[in-house]
């Protein structure tokens, strides 16, 4: 996969829209960590020890998870299509200690060998075309151990799904909606376009065809609240709040984390 960029190579289009959006400053990094905490406590006695446990990370990106997925797994690969971004995580190698680290440049698709304990497959759904999307949650399925968890993250919807294209323009961020046959043909377009094509997926949908996989989902959480709520910042914690509370839950967020068990 030597001649795939991914489109935002540099994070600026991603960079700027956390500026712009985020309620507070800081927010979007808290609001993730607090759901990687939570999924870390339900974690807990799923694996074995971390010596024999293995991990993969699929579309691993510049590593930014490797630490974390780390804490669980002494045999990581790293796994990504786009050789710039593998070379970034590839110094990550001297932040994880006791680790075996092995990086891939590739897809899902083409990778072999014995299945996972723990998968990660954090942003990337959003970016693939939806004729792609069952075969990918297929693939990843196969590349898990029976009993083992994914854990995926993903743009949401409110309802439905919704496509659109996210590019950089005149110093801020200009989102285009786009219908599901634009958005594929977009995915389709040679790499390095500067323009980031984004799928909104609906939760319920993404569960149900899961289910037809063989995954079950065994927890979610809702997280980059960033609707204005007003004073309850001052008193509660959003992320908290809205997770707790149905109609908000259904109402509120821009992002899902969820854990998935292989059957």
């Amino acid at each position: 996969m030597a001649d795939y960029r991914y489109p935002d190579s540099d994070d600026r289009i991603t960079t700027v829209y956390f500026r712009e959006t985020e309620p507070y400053p800081g927010y979007w990094a808290t609001s993730e960590q607090r759901a990687l905490d939570l999924v870390a406590s339900r974690l807990g006695g799923v694996f074995g020890p971390r010596a024999g446990t293995r991990a993969l990370d699929a579309g691993c990106g510049e590593g930014r998870l490797l630490p974390w997925i780390a804490t669980f797994a002494a045999g990581i690969v790293a796994l990504d299509a786009d050789p710039g971004r593998l070379a970034v995580a590839r110094k990550q190698a001297a932040n994880l200690p006791g680790t075996d680290l092995t990086l891939v440049n590739g897809t899902v698709a083409e990778l072999t060998g014995e299945p996972f304990d723990l998968v990660v497959c954090s942003h990337v759904i959003q970016h693939v075309a939806t004729t792609e999307l069952p075969g990918l949650l297929s693939r990843l399925h196969a590349l898990t151990a029976p009993g083992g968890r994914l854990l995926i993250s993903y743009r949401r919807a409110l309802s439905g799904e919704r496509f659109g294209v996210r590019t950089f323009e005149n110093g801020g961020i200009a989102d285009q909606a786009l219908d599901r046959e634009q958005f594929d043909a977009l995915v389709a377009q040679p790499s390095g376009t500067s323009m980031l094509p984004v799928h909104e997926l609906d939760p319920a949908l993404l569960a149900e065809l899961a289910r037809g996989i063989g995954w079950t989902e065994t927890w979610s959480w809702t997280y980059h609240v960033l609707d204005d709520l007003g004073v309850v910042d001052d008193h509660t914690d959003r992320d908290e709040l809205v997770n707790s509370t149905p109609a908000l839950r259904r109402a509120l967020g821009d992002d899902m984390m969820a854990l998935w068990r292989r059957d």
